[in-house]
């Protein structure tokens, strides 16, 4: 177990990598293939399209071929289309790619979390926030990577660097130690036969996935409209140059790989819901005093503090959600990454919309509206989770699925 978490970690790099590569080229990709910014949005939704559907085939694919050999073929995927991007083909053929650089991704970051969440025997939390953690190193080094080789005038290396880490990764992947593929296997001859035992959710899990459904579809649009917008946020309330401002992303990815070290641990000894209630208030709070603040460092330090507190969101509600609606992992953790993916992609309009039409102030709001809407929706899923235990007490006769 010990040796597949340390590959599962490589994986959530990996993915943290793919995710923010094509934006961190996008200012010397979009001149090299004389395309404009709304080209460079649509390269963006493709992927984004890729990753959607690996996410939904991701439990399918699980129970077909076998975890080791979808995840095989997920790095087969992105190895091929990178090697292919760095010799800089055709414009067609670089949105093709981007799917299937989508599509690879969003096979790997449910079925290794998934696998994390149901075999970690203890501390499933802390073994999460450890994954989210590699996750943002991934999205925190690769932006460095490409300012060195744009600096270089070599971008398009960034694209075979990427490659090659995907190699490595598949190579210590189809090479691992015998117990450890047995182990593997019978994770997912365990996996299978749940989701043949189980094949619908409860009155009651059903609820409590569609109060999470909510969540990670707001939360997404948090964390994307502050990672894209924050720079353009500083730049029209701080008037600050728009170098400077682009700082106030790599310090809230900081904050939320010193926060992802410790949220796992944080969370066990407390409980779930308090930790997530308590970070979600306090991601309020630091998102609204942005909005009576105009110190420059004031205001990163207000990031960082925002960081902080967002950095365990993600992988406890995750967590949160599986140990609440058991004996379905890996469907329920593809259908809540799934929904943040959306949200990502949706909410994100709203936010730029809000930068056009509205002051910035406007624009903070929504993002504390966003904090509200999820503080909500915990809440509620708490209450109904304790309403329906009082009811299945009073009366244990009436259990019904759908």
């Amino acid at each position: 177990m010990k040796r597949i978490f340390v590959l599962s970690c490589g994986f959530y790099l990996l993915i943290g990598i793919t995710s923010v590569v094509l934006g961190a080229l996008l200012p010397v990709l979009l001149p090299h293939y004389e395309r404009g910014y709304s080209d460079g949005g649509f390269l963006l939704f493709l992927q984004f399209l890729g990753f959607l559907v690996g996410v939904l085939v991701s439990p399918s694919m699980t129970a077909k071929i076998g975890r080791k050999w979808m995840l095989t073929l997920a790095l087969i995927f992105i190895i091929a289309a990178y090697l292919v991007l760095g010799w800089l083909p055709s414009w067609n053929v670089l949105l093709l790619l981007t799917i299937l650089v989508g599509f690879g991704s969003g096979i790997i970051e449910p079925s290794v979390g998934a696998f994390t969440i149901e075999f970690t025997e203890n501390q499933k939390a802390v073994a999460m926030s450890k994954l989210d953690v590699y996750f943002a190193l991934g999205a925190l080094l690769i932006p460095a990577a490409a300012a060195l080789f744009i600096w270089l005038g070599q971008w398009h290396l960034t694209f075979f660097t990427v490659a090659a880490c995907a190699l490595i990764l598949m190579v210590s992947w189809v090479t691992m130690p015998r117990p450890a593929a047995q182990y593997l296997e019978q994770a997912g001859e365990n996996t299978t036969q749940q989701g043949a035992n189980k094949v619908r959710y409860s009155k009651k899990n059903l609820g409590l996935l569609s109060l999470f459904v909510v969540f990670f579809f707001v939360y997404m649009g948090l964390e994307l409209g502050l990672m894209n917008f924050l720079p353009s946020i500083l730049v029209e309330r701080l008037e600050l140059k728009e170098s400077i401002a682009s700082l106030s992303v790599s310090i809230l990815w900081i904050a939320m790989i010193v926060g992802r070290l410790f949220s796992g641990k944080i969370a066990e000894a407390v409980n779930y819901m308090p930790f997530l209630i308590w970070s979600t208030i306090g991601t309020l709070l630091f998102t609204v005093s942005m909005i009576f603040v105009s110190g420059q460092w004031v205001t990163y330090g207000l990031i960082f503090g925002t960081g902080l507190f967002m950095s365990g969101l993600f992988c406890i509600a995750l967590v949160y959600a599986n140990v609440l609606i058991p004996g379905m992992t890996e469907r329920t953790t593809s259908i809540l990454i799934a929904s943040g993916g959306i949200g990502g992609a949706t909410l994100q309009y709203l936010t730029g919309w809000s930068m056009s039409a509205w002051p910035i102030v406007g624009t903070i709001m929504i993002l504390a509206g966003f904090c509200l809407l999820l503080l909500l929706t915990l809440i509620l899923s708490h209450l109904w989770n304790t309403r329906d235990e009082s009811l299945s007490s009073a009366f244990p006769q009436q259990t019904k699925e759908i």
